[in-house]
């Protein structure tokens, strides 16, 4: 077959056609794809507005980044102003077993928009890797946090020693979105009538894994006492620990470490109590020296890593804040 036939011959025309086809069908679904793209703000709107039951509210973001985030061992995220509802749409996360848990918290007002009325709605908004059994809670638990509000309440649905633990198969998961529920609820109490939520360890050290509200310290005789409760680090849970640190040859040395209450899983308290032994007589570049092992195989990587670290964590931040703890006694005697 000639060039000149081939070109006169069917198919080539078939070819052309198909060519024509695939052409006018690009530009068509390039047009329709510039109609039907959906924004980030689109999709944004849309979550908001499935968070009202389809109805639509604008979400006017506040501005908290000056503010205190970091509360009831929650952070918050974002902020939005609900005008229609009178709510304050509150992101927050908290960690649960192996990632972070997200949530939303549609926080109401009363009329005069500067006091807490109740919570609307609670929803997970996103789960991090590794977070534990997310759909263990089914939405009645989701409810409970709207109907069983109370002014001062603070959820404890996650904590197997409270009253209104449930069982859920998702314990950790489960306080930490009580975590995000509770501190929601302090930081708009605070936002909303103008008060500034202080950092209890604003200014000190190692205070990542700390509980600052509940956390104090006294001073006696260049001893300082601290009594400290830990925030959780995964699967262990909080650990509250008395430490004692004195000052030998001018360095801070701890002089007791005593294990009150062990958040360790079960199985473990005698690895505990060892690591409390381990700890007495150590200074701040013995335990900075564990600690920056700690990924790389170090020695506290144990069958109870994550306590472990919670324990060198609160022995680091009672050594490198002993002279400022000192002179500024926190809720101690």
């Amino acid at each position: 077959m000639t060039v000149k036939q081939f070109f006169k011959g069917k198919a080539f025309k078939s070819i052309v056609v198909l060519l024509c086809v695939l052409l006018v069908s690009g530009i068509l679904l390039s047009v329709c794809w510039g109609f039907l793209e959906v924004t980030d703000e689109e999709r944004f709107n849309r979550k908001i507005n499935a968070m009202y039951g389809g109805e639509t509210v604008t979400a006017i973001e506040q501005d908290i980044s000056q503010k205190n985030t970091s509360i009831s061992n929650a952070t918050i995220q974002n902020v939005w102003k609900i005008e229609e509802k009178k709510d304050y749409l509150v992101q927050a996360a908290s960690r649960g077993y192996g990632g972070d848990i997200t949530c939303w918290i549609a926080v109401s007002l009363n009329d005069d928009m500067n006091s807490v009325k109740g919570i609307r709605k609670v929803i997970k908004y996103a789960v991090g890797d590794s977070a534990e059994l997310i759909g263990n809670i089914g939405e009645e638990v989701y409810a409970k946090f709207a109907t069983e509000y109370a002014d001062g309440k603070k959820f404890t649905y996650g904590d197997k020693n409270s009253d209104e633990y449930i069982s859920t198969g998702a314990t950790y998961t489960m306080g930490a979105i009580c975590n995000c529920v509770n501190g929601s609820v302090e930081f708009v109490k605070a936002y909303a009538s103008g008060v500034e939520i202080v950092d209890p360890l604003e200014g000190l050290a190692y205070t990542d894994k700390i509980d600052g509200e509940t956390t104090t310290w006294s001073s006696e005789n260049g001893v300082v006492t601290y009594n400290i409760v830990t925030k959780s680090n995964a699967q262990a849970t909080p650990f509250t620990l008395t430490i004692k640190v004195a000052k030998e040859n001018e360095v801070a040395v701890i002089t007791e470490y005593t294990i009150v209450v062990n958040g360790s899983t079960s199985g473990y308290g005698e690895e505990m109590a060892e690591q409390a032994n381990n700890l007495t007589g150590k200074k701040l570049a013995d335990v900075e020296g564990y600690l920056a092992d700690t990924d790389v195989g170090g020695a506290l990587m144990t069958g109870a890593t994550k306590s472990n670290t919670l324990c060198y964590k609160a022995a680091a931040f009672a050594l490198a804040n002993y002279d400022t703890c000192l002179s500024t006694p926190k809720g101690g005697n």
